[in-house]
């Protein structure tokens, strides 16, 4: 066991060796317009939210994970592993069905470049405790040293696509350690975090997360990371994006809408099909069911709603400021503004028939 051990480690130790300051792939603006619907849950700079209304179990809340200054090739990995189901995660799932492999690749580039969290005051005796974990492992239990893959200052490795942990929330490093532990998280390459994670127990947790707590985020980082087109000099100046492009669906999920999303609608001609596809679809397409949420195109989800809210302003008024209580953030999340949100429910009732 032993040798299995070292031998991890030792290979994480040349890739760290060769990993070196990684150029993110992706596009940061287009990224940056992408990652709006993503502020509903992770915050509108990817600083996540420690207390998130957990929408499958009512009532509860958990951490959703800072994302900023997260290794890009990490978040990439991650999308596709929830599009696919590799990782599973309901709400996830449904974010990710929409996206393309460039929109992953840039949501990757922009959460990359965002600053992360600082660090927080901890227990001193509980962090030198982790300190010492985290950096030597522990070779009576076959405890592989954490900074063998996710570096001296836990700032992850991007080519290896590991993640950074430094900067991330408690609750949330705290719930991922013991999902590998139980073998519920089962998307690590090679059963590797599944084997240090069974060797661990709550106190070795709480004390590798007062660690990482204490070393603070991203923002420690060097360097930024840049976007650099493979063969240009001078790095030209990037073309405005468009906000809110309309991601392409999923074939199993298209027969969700019920009708083409190419006609605009009211509210100063804003599309509110193109609108709805962009910043909404991931809660209320297919996955809406899962997440207590209303599905387009099914009025009875939309008729009780209509009638609480005393209308179409009224909803549209509900939509701007959010549902306390619920995964609706205020805009659901969105750069939206007033017009098109209206736009975007006006699609709705339609969709609805009503």
């Amino acid at each position: 066991m032993k040798k299995v051990v070292w031998t991890q480690a030792w290979v994480a130790a040349v890739v760290l060796t060769v990993s070196g300051s990684v150029v993110a792939a992706g596009d940061v603006n287009a990224g940056k317009a992408k990652a709006a619907v993503c502020g509903a849950c992770h915050g509108m700079n990817g600083e996540g939210n420690p207390a998130f209304p957990d929408p499958m179990n009512p009532g509860k809340t958990k951490a959703v994970p800072s994302l900023a200054g997260q290794s890009g090739g990490y978040l990439v990995k991650q999308l596709h592993d929830f599009k696919s189901g590799a990782r599973k995660d309901l709400l996830m799932t449904g974010q990710a069905m929409g996206l393309s492999d460039g929109d992953m690749d840039n949501l990757g580039a922009y959460f990359a470049a965002q600053s992360g969290n600082s660090g927080a005051t901890v227990d001193a005796d509980l962090a030198a405790k982790g300190k010492r974990l985290y950096q030597g492992g522990d070779m009576a239990r076959g405890v592989t040293a954490c900074m063998a893959c996710h570096g001296p200052d836990a700032a992850g490795n991007d080519l290896a696509k590991w993640p950074a942990l430094s900067g991330q929330l408690e609750g949330y490093t705290v719930a991922q350690i013991k999902l590998f532990r139980s073998g519920n998280r089962d998307n690590d390459p090679n059963n590797m975090m599944r084997d240090v994670a069974s060797r661990l127990t709550d106190s070795d947790i709480a004390a590798l997360t007062a660690y990482l707590q204490s070393i603070g985020g991203a923002v420690a980082k060097p360097t930024p990371v840049v976007v650099v087109p493979a063969a240009s000099t001078p790095v030209p100046t990037p073309a405005p994006t468009k906000p809110a492009a309309a991601p392409e669906a999923a074939p199993e999920a298209a027969a969700v809408v019920a009708a083409p999303v190419s006609a605009p609608v009211a509210s100063g001609g804003a599309d509110g099909g193109a609108l709805f596809q962009a910043n909404c679809f991931a809660c209320h397409g297919p996955a809406a069911p899962m997440l207590n949420a209303p599905q387009v195109g099914v009025n009875a989800n939309w008729v009780p709603r209509l009638e609480k809210t005393g209308g179409r302003d009224g909803m549209v008024a509900s939509a701007i400021a959010g549902v306390a209580g619920t995964a609706m953030a205020p805009r659901g999340g969105s750069a939206l503004n007033d017009d098109e949100i209206g736009a975007v429910v006006d699609y709705l009732l339609s969709q609805a028939g009503l």
